[in-house]
């Protein structure tokens, strides 16, 4: 979706200019959640017969006031040029470089048992140190198979300090050094 990338670059540069990173983010979302669970929305908005103007005037009433007027205007953008196939994606596209722009990074951490926030806090202080992570968005999953330790997933990398991975590269070694 190559032209949904270049609405959210467009609509980023405009945020920054604005001073509204932050702002259109989370209005994107409040937009994409409506394209989730209004079924009328979704109907207007992929109505192909419906006259342009009609169908800009019928959105916008699904759209609260706290909206910013230039996420507004996107939209009547994108059905103008009949693009409004592309509005789903774009608030995903708006993350990503946000998410690159402000530091946030999606780390997976898989662990034995639940964790508390001060783990957290402690991982977090370890990846600030180690790999220059700023904002961590922690997602926990609990692996009873991995017996002990922890795991972490984020930006391509594995950090694997577990029991379970620890016993796999010893019997890899053994199993390397018999032959």
């Amino acid at each position: 979706m190559l032209p949904a990338k270049r609405y959210a670059e467009g609509l980023l540069k405009l945020a920054q200019e604005e001073g509204k990173l932050e702002k259109f983010y989370e209005d994107l979302f409040k937009i994409y959640d409506l394209f989730k669970t209004n079924k009328q929305f979704v109907d207007v908005l992929f109505d192909l017969e419906m006259k342009v103007s009609n169908k800009k005037e019928k959105i916008k009433q699904f759209l609260d006031e706290s909206i910013d007027r230039y996420i507004v205007n996107l939209i009547c953008l994108l059905i103008d040029k009949r693009r409004e196939t592309l509005l789903p994606y774009i608030p995903f596209y708006y993350k990503e470089m946000y998410d690159k722009i402000i530091g946030n990074v999606e780390v997976e951490v898989i662990v034995s048992e639940e964790v508390d926030e001060g783990v957290l806090r402690k991982i977090s202080n370890w990846l600030l140190k180690r790999y220059d992570v700023k904002n961590p968005r922690f997602k926990v999953k609990v692996d009873r198979s991995i017996i002990g330790g922890i795991k972490l997933l984020f930006n391509n990398i594995e950090v694997d300090a577990t029991i379970k991975g620890a016993l796999d590269s010893i019997k890899k070694e053994l199993i390397q050094n018999a032959i």
